[in-house]
């Protein structure tokens, strides 16, 4: 942030234009305050002009902010622009907070939609309201899925977005997130054509008052399918961060009937993931397509399962000359069998309660882990 200050922004600046930053992971009071401070420092240091336009948003992505929220606006001061609704990230946040409540085991992950999830809605309603009361910009969620050479899997894929980003237009946010380009008109358009109805807010939507948090457990299935689904993310995400990326395209679906677009998934969606199958240890949830009760050994099995099934699929991508990376498959293979063994340390760690996260290991910490035994 302050190389952005001292070069591109001051470029940014000395053309008229604004300088936006956006502030992830706060979760009190003091770290806005201490953004505006840092804000006050840069311009008085690098000598910017008194009319330059610097300003910052946060992500409402911690548990604790969805209850500060306004007075998070007004410690940024002049340079509060506005509240990002984040999703993936809040969902973990949450999670973690409640994970040792037996009265608080989520159901299976897709299964926590924003739109049908009472609490989590109400929470993005309140963020709305507290926006408009103070003339802050709402801006809501991301649409995940990829573009695919697949025509049909596009559709389903704009299918979904035209429905969640109607539904947050209809709230009152102005603007949300693509993953990728390739829906960009799709996100867009439901903003925009609202707008273009001389829509407008009611007054109670704009009182914050009118939408009290209260934590809840969504309602929903608890499935072995759906343990399955977490363990097959984590290996890939895994995979893909051992390899050098912070995000990756999967589809937890692989291989399964029906249309299923990929996904970007990226630490967050590890960390629901994680968090869930944790829980469902801790908790010893039964499952209700199987009646299996989870437990260590179950998650270790179906980790197995899914590290068997995704090396299947790459052999067979191999064979078939579909894979750009053939020459490089021995390579990948043994990163999927280090990421097996890194998403067991990763769920223990979390069984134990204790969040450690993938951003907390060197190198060599992966190292050691992947030339241990088992981590359970």
């Amino acid at each position: 942030m302050a190389l952005t200050f001292a070069y591109v922004g001051k470029a940014q600046v000395k053309r008229g234009r604004g300088l936006y930053f956006y502030l992830p992971k706060t979760e009190v009071v003091e770290e806005a305050e201490f953004y505006r401070d840092f804000f006050d420092f840069c311009k008085d240091y690098l000598q910017y002009p008194d009319d330059a336009v610097i300003r910052a948003i946060f992500l409402v992505e911690s548990l604790p902010v969805v209850y500060i929220m306004e007075e998070m606006l007004y410690a940024l001061g002049p340079y509060a622009a506005g509240l990002n609704a984040a999703r993936w990230d809040l969902k973990a946040s949450i999670l973690e907070y409640v994970m040792a409540d037996p009265d608080m085991v989520w159901p299976d992950r897709f299964g926590v939609d924003i739109k049908t999830t009472p609490f989590i809605a109400g929470i993005f309603r309140r963020l709305v309201a507290v926006c408009l009361k103070h003339g802050a910009v709402p801006i809501g969620g991301m649409a995940t899925a990829l573009p695919s050479r697949d025509d049909e899997v596009n559709r389903v894929a704009v299918e979904s977005i035209n429905g969640d980003k109607e539904w947050e237009a209809q709230q009152g946010f102005i603007r949300g997130w693509v993953a990728h380009i390739f829906h960009m008109k799709t996100a867009g358009d439901p903003f925009k054509d609202l707008v273009a109805t001389d829509w407008k807010p009611t007054e109670g939507m704009s009182d914050p008052g009118n939408y009290q948090v209260v934590i809840e457990a969504p309602e929903g299935p608890t499935t072995l399918a759906g343990t399955h689904r977490n363990a097959r993310m984590i290996i890939e995400y895994v995979e893909g961060w051992l390899g050098g990326r912070g995000a990756k395209s999967i589809d937890s679906l692989e291989g399964q009937l029906g249309i299923h677009p990929a996904l970007m998934e990226d630490l967050a969606t590890g960390r629901i993931s994680v968090a869930q199958m944790a829980q469902r240890i801790i908790h010893g949830v039964v499952t209700e397509d199987t009646e299996q009760r989870h437990n260590l050994s179950l998650a270790k099995r179906v980790l197995q399962e899914e590290l068997d099934d995704i090396l299947k699929s790459r052999k067979e991508e191999v064979t078939a000359g579909e894979s750009s990376a053939s020459a490089d498959y021995l390579e990948q293979e043994a990163r999927y069998q280090d990421a097996y063994k890194v998403s067991l340390r990763w769920i223990k760690n979390y069984v134990e309660l204790d969040f450690h996260s993938l951003g907390t290991y060197s190198r060599s910490d992966f190292d050691r882990i992947t030339a241990e035994p088992d981590a359970f």
